[in-house]
């Protein structure tokens, strides 16, 4: 992969990671994200432009974004074996995603009601969480056709 093609990516992550701070990631992407950080640390470090990374986290602004991505570039197009080290933790980071498909969840029946065939079908290369008919209150009648869920 191209260095600017690495950066591009490795920026995405981050920044994505940052939005969902107060959020849930899974735990192999988190794992991930904090590797992908924890390389970029050390290599912003060796050129003593670590607080780049420090005012990134601290406030995700589109200037503070914009300096971070600058800076990567520079060292992925400088560097051979960093950019390689990014390459190599942005894949597994894609081939780790984790596909997670909800149907039918939080449903609150008083009467009655009738829902026909429902069909969840993850196509990923990495994990999937599916879940169907969760969180239900059935006060009445509940009628559902065929549940299917599979991974393609």
């Amino acid at each position: 992969m191209e260095p600017l093609t690495v950066t591009a990516l490795a920026s995405v992550l981050i920044f994505k990671a940052l939005e969902k701070s107060g959020e849930k990631l899974g735990e192999a992407a988190a794992d991930q994200i904090s590797k992908l950080i924890n390389i970029i640390r050390s290599k912003f470090k060796e050129k003593g432009v670590e607080g780049v990374l420090a005012q990134l986290q601290e406030n995700p602004s589109e200037n503070n974004k914009s300096m971070f991505q600058m800076m990567l570039e520079m060292q992925t197009s400088q560097d051979e074996t960093f950019a390689k080290n990014l390459n190599e933790v942005v894949n597994e980071l894609k081939s780790n995603q984790q596909v997670s498909q909800t149907f039918l969840k939080g449903i609150d029946v008083v009467g009655s009601a009738e829902i026909g065939d429902v069909e969840q079908t993850a196509t990923s290369g990495g994990s999937v969480k599916q879940e169907a008919a969760t969180d239900m209150k059935i006060g009445g009648d509940l009628k559902i056709g065929n549940l299917k869920q599979q991974q393609g």
